[in-house]
């Protein structure tokens, strides 16, 4: 078994084989689940969801939103930064979580009641649509589009895009990111490293992804590996000034001295 900062490659052929096939956002979330935490019940976790939508007393979106909410489920509001916040077997357990765990929880439930349900990749704030219903997984309550407009623009943030669909391989690509956010805040930059090798299997020439590996590269004074990202990242620009400018950032790189032995 891999160690913490480790890629293991038994996660990587569960991620593969999930990529092939991505029909089950729970799936993909319990394979996040295990990258953060290798003991993370899985299996637990399958039941737990197939008991909550036993327990839905109305199989309708309404009625999903009031059974997770009746269940105690909410927004991890003391704790929203920790990581097991992007576990789902300890986000099932805790009845706690963050906007997209909260919501690939509301998904699994309502999936197996034979409901449609999808993410909506809204900026800073995952949402879920149920049916017809839009949902604000974090208050575990229904909203509306308007609403969300209205949030946007106080926020200054804007709508392009908001309402987009958030399918399986997005969702892994976003509790991913959180993940990596996370750790690497806490400079532990060889897990973040590892995680973002995960992240590179779905979208491998996220440019932003490379130049972010660089910054961790450097936490751990390898301006070689640096130079390496740069460059990548440069390839994959989305434009010719992007590029120049990753390029000048590893030419400056490649100034510096490396520590690594």
């Amino acid at each position: 078994m891999a160690r913490l900062g480790e890629v293991d490659a038994a996660l990587q052929g569960a991620l593969r084989d999930f990529l092939e096939a991505p029909e089950d956002a729970v799936e993909g979330a319990l394979i996040v689940a295990r990258i953060v935490d290798p003991s993370a019940d899985v299996d637990w976790a399958r039941a737990e969801i197939a008991r909550l939508a036993d327990a839905i007393a109305e199989a309708t979106p309404a009625g999903v939103v009031a059974g997770m909410a009746e269940a105690g489920f909410r927004g991890a509001r003391e704790r929203y930064y920790e990581i097991d916040n992007s576990r789902l077997d300890a986000v099932l357990r805790a009845r706690r979580g963050i906007p997209i765990s909260l919501g690939v929880a509301l998904m699994g439930v309502a999936t197996r009641l034979g409901l449609p349900a999808q993410g909506v990749n809204f900026p800073r704030h995952f949402l879920v649509r149920i049916g017809e219903t839009l949902v604000d997984p974090f208050a575990v309550a229904p909203t509306s589009v308007d609403a969300c407009r209205a949030w946007l623009g106080e926020n200054g943030v804007r709508a392009d895009g908001a309402f987009a669909v958030a399918p399986p391989t997005a969702i892994v690509a976003r509790m991913l990111n959180n993940v990596r956010l996370l750790v690497h805040a806490q400079r532990d930059f060889p897990r973040s490293l590892a995680i973002s090798d995960y992240q590179l299997m779905i979208a491998p020439r996220a440019y932003e992804l490379h130049v972010e590996r660089a910054d961790a590269w450097r936490g751990l004074n390898a301006p070689e590996m640096v130079v390496a990202e740069l460059e990548t990242a440069a390839e994959c620009a989305p434009d010719e000034a992007i590029a120049a400018r990753l390029r000048e950032r590893a030419a400056q790189a490649k100034r510096s001295k490396s520590v690594v032995h």
